[in-house]
């Protein structure tokens, strides 16, 4: 799934935050609290949030955004910015709530890929979606041509960061 522009944009704004060059750890939020939040639907109500941790999130978004049937746990590590330990951690919790299951990979029968069910699939579009229209709210005084500028100042400073 190709990323609009504002959601490239958000993504190197929030590595810049992060401070970190190659985005492992976990991030920190206000008052330098990690990782604590909530996700929500844009088609939800104030009432009807769903109280998801990051951590949660972000796994389930690179399992939609693999767009394979299924994904090794240290492939995941490779994309996500989290401790091999909090990853594990995050799949039991999201494998419990059947959002993921384990499933042998047909192609090594001692190997495990993590699978997102289909309720698992269907926060995870809920959530791309609420962050597509976060990311549209916060560059929208941006015209195209100047949000392609500030993708590219930000490319070339976070390298550094």
């Amino acid at each position: 799934m190709e990323k609009t522009i504002d959601e490239r944009l958000l993504e190197k704004l929030h590595q810049l935050r992060r401070g970190r060059r190659h985005g492992h750890g976990r991030p920190e939020g206000p008052m330098g609290m990690k990782g604590h939040g909530c996700e929500h639907s844009p088609h939800e109500g104030h009432g009807m949030r769903r109280f998801m941790s990051p951590e949660r999130g972000r796994v389930l978004t690179a399992l939609l955004e693999a767009e394979k049937n299924g994904i090794r746990q240290k492939d995941l590590l490779a994309v996500l910015p989290v401790q091999p330990s909090t990853l594990s951690e995050t799949i039991d919790k999201l494998e419990a709530d059947r959002y993921v299951e384990r499933t042998v990979d047909p192609e090594d029968r001692r190997a495990t890929l993590i699978c997102l069910t289909e309720k698992g699939k269907a926060r995870a579009y809920e959530m791309m979606d609420a962050r597509r229209t976060h990311a549209a709210e916060v560059f929208k005084n941006l015209s195209d041509e100047e949000k392609h500028q500030l993708l590219a100042l930000l490319e070339k400073i976070t390298p550094a960061v």
